[in-house]
């Protein structure tokens, strides 16, 4: 650990221990009840970055507010009835689990928030209503002191902007993108490669997600929130569309059918993606004329080479502008003053919202967990009549709340347990050992010091992010900081008792109801994107390219790290390749766009295709295994004939749709070979 410790770790923790030493000089002069609940919460609040900093302090005033206002509400109403009021707080808690899971940006944070601060204001004020407002607004208070405070002092004393986060992150990514393109065009791709390529979408996700903590940054200079979503949509794309160009590519070199003017083509598009600075437009028109004059050697009675090759330079051309464009928007990001303005506009125009995966079956273990943890906990509390039961059960709430979204959350939570354990030998010195002796405000941050500055150097390395909070976590709860030393062996154990039976309460109800493996995971993404491409088939939804693009690519990167840890002996992950699905379904909406330009016997044609698809991908979605149909591979070549004999961009998009789908689902099949048209096809 201690090779890890550097600058900005010292920064942070002297930061959290300033932070914790305003928030508790406040609470003493305001005589607020619990001043340890303001030191905790800087803990909780404190983040490296000073931008998600910013953006969690008001998620977390939010979700207080709410928290606090569900139980002023909750308890009243049912005063008469103890047992209506613990099951409506449960059910607040898991409601709020619920959303939270489902919504996989920072603002979860919110909702997180708003359950487990219910609970720890609720529980207490079941046997006792009328102190339920006392105890919400002292709650409300404490919590609001500690996360300004963290707020406040994070951003003032060295701050590290999340634009600067952001830039560093984009040079590193676009480095990696520019070396990743040039090798795939260059050769065929290694495995070793291909694993390289799929991290550029774990980077996407991680530079949107900081993007939305732009408006909350430090940094004087912030680029436009336009500018960032556009430039996120055009990274988004970069991926399948290179993975498109590498088929093709093996594919006309399968055949024994690579045109010259086709490896030229190729070859200086992968010189250009090597060269440090590609923003020469010249070099762009330059390589578009020669698609063009590729594109236009093709007829109604091309071959498959032709085919294949019309594709190859469709998805060619796009992958050039994408990048071009990305190049525009990092130079605008970083010099707001060199914006061309109506290139911007050209630009940002077609814009998407980026849409993240949700899986609610998910969601619903992580409520149906929280409850039932909670049940049990109140169960036992009300049965053995113990003081801190109802704190017991708030710390069951702590834990299903903060760690639902993980795959095995109970993992979280065994840390706490580990880190409250930790904790209780370094408490007990202080609550018995050095408190007694301590009389005054300024002698109480001395001796906190040497405790508090290693935990927050903890919390600054990312490898002990969640030990240091779990530590921090502990040594506050059980210190319980007081306005007057006021403690007792009884209470110190009690409130260790429940810390840790809460948590364990939390671990069991997890490992039996919510966690899964990194196996099951994996299956259930997989499974999720082809439910969507039969849907997407079937027409039951209706995505644009980049919201189609935004959603799976975000499961690529959510696929990453689970398939690397999941046995591949099952069949159905060995053989998954999600790009390959994020590829598909990109082909399927360019296909329906061109359904209008089809004659009646077309279109009735491209039904049965997308008909056949969506109960390949629906089978799928089952988890059986499913035979494509050789009428499903008839009816794509006669569907390929039908667009091979339309006109202008239908046809060139059509093309590169149909054959980009024949690649996709009959890989290994015969090349298409030219038939006789249809006789409408003629007409």
């Amino acid at each position: 650990m201690l090779k890890n410790i550097g600058f900005r770790a010292i920064i942070f923790s002297v930061n959290c221990f300033i932070a914790v030493a305003i928030a508790l000089f406040i609470a003493f002069r305001l005589n607020f009840t619990n001043p340890w609940w303001a030191m905790i919460m800087v803990y909780l609040t404190s983040q490296t970055l000073s931008g998600t900093l910013r953006a969690k302090a008001i998620y977390r005033l939010l979700g207080t507010l709410m928290g606090g206002i569900a139980m002023l509400v909750i308890i009243p109403n049912l005063v008469d009835a103890p047992e209506l009021t613990a099951a409506a707080v449960i059910l607040w808690v898991a409601l709020c689990v619920y959303g939270s899971v489902l919504d996989r940006t920072p603002r979860a944070y919110t909702l997180a928030v708003a359950g487990f601060t219910a609970a720890l204001v609720g529980f207490p004020t079941v046997l006792d209503p009328d102190s339920v407002f006392d105890i919400a607004i002292a709650r409300m208070e404490e919590i609001a002191l500690g996360t300004l405070s963290a707020g406040l002092v994070h951003s003032l004393i060295f701050p590290r902007s999340v634009f600067s986060a952001l830039l560093a992150k984009q040079t590193a990514m676009l480095a990696d993108t520019r070396r990743w393109i040039s090798d795939g065009l260059a050769q065929a791709p290694a495995p070793a490669t291909e694993r390289e390529q799929r991290r550029i979408a774990a980077d996407v996700t991680e530079l949107a997600i900081l993007g939305r903590a732009l408006r909350y940054d430090t940094a004087a200079q912030r680029p436009n929130q336009r500018l960032m979503r556009a430039l996120d949509e055009r990274l988004v794309v970069l991926l399948p569309r290179l993975s498109g160009i590498e088929d093709r590519i093996a594919a006309l070199r399968r055949c024994g059918v690579l045109p010259d003017k086709v490896a030229k083509l190729i070859a200086d598009v992968s010189r250009w993606f090597a060269q440090k600075e590609t923003g020469d437009r010249t070099e762009v028109h330059g390589f578009k004329r020669a698609g063009a004059a590729i594109l236009s050697a093709t007829g109604p009675q091309s071959g498959w080479a032709d085919l294949l090759t019309v594709s190859l330079v469709v998805r060619l051309e796009e992958l050039i502008d994408s990048w071009q464009d990305c190049l525009e928007l990092v130079t605008w990001a970083r010099n707001p003053h060199a914006i061309d303005n109506r290139r911007l506009r050209a630009i940002i125009t077609p814009r998407a919202a980026k849409p993240l995966h949700r899986d609610h079956g998910i969601a619903a273990l992580s409520a149906l967990t929280a409850g039932g943890a909670m049940a049990v906990c109140s169960a036992f509390w009300i049965a053995t009549a113990w003081p801190n039961g109802a704190e017991a059960v708030g710390f069951v709430a702590v834990a299903c709340s903060l760690f639902a979204a993980f795959d095995d959350p109970s993992l979280g939570m065994l840390t706490f347990i580990i880190g409250t354990v930790v904790s209780v030998p370094i408490a007990a010195i202080y609550q018995f050992g050095i408190l007694p002796a301590i009389d005054g405000y300024t002698p109480l941050m001395i001796s906190l010091a040497p405790a508090l500055l290693p935990i927050g150097i903890a919390m600054a390395i990312p490898k002990y992010t969640s030990m240091g909070l779990a530590l921090a976590f502990g040594f506050s709860v059980q210190l319980a900081i007081q306005s007057n030393y006021s403690a007792d062996m009884a209470t110190f154990l009690n409130s260790s008792i429940a810390i840790v039976l809460g948590f364990t309460v939390g671990v069991a109800a997890t490992r039996l109801i919510r966690a899964i493996g990194a196996q099951t995971a994996s299956r259930r993404l997989l499974r999720a994107g082809w439910r969507d491409l039969a849907d997407l088939a079937n027409g039951n939804i209706n995505p644009t390219r980049a919201e189609w693009t935004s959603r799976m690519l975000d499961r690529v990167g959510l696929l990453l790290p689970r398939m690397s840890q999941a046995a591949l002996s099952d069949v159905e992950l060995r053989t998954a390749d999600a790009l390959h699905d994020l590829r598909t379904g990109i082909n399927l909406i360019d296909l329906k766009q061109v359904a209008a330009s089809l004659t009646e016997r077309g279109r009735k044609t491209m039904v049965r295709v997308l008909t056949g698809t969506a109960e390949h991908f629906r089978a799928f979605a089952r988890g059986r295994q499913h035979t494509l149909s050789p009428d499903l591979l008839h009816d794509i070549d006669v569907l390929i004939a039908y667009i091979l004999v339309l006109s202008g961009a239908d046809r060139i998009k059509g093309l590169a749709a149909i054959v980009g789908l024949r690649r996709d689902l009959y890989a290994d099949a015969p090349p298409y070979s030219r038939s006789p048209l249809p006789l409408e096809a003629t007409a």
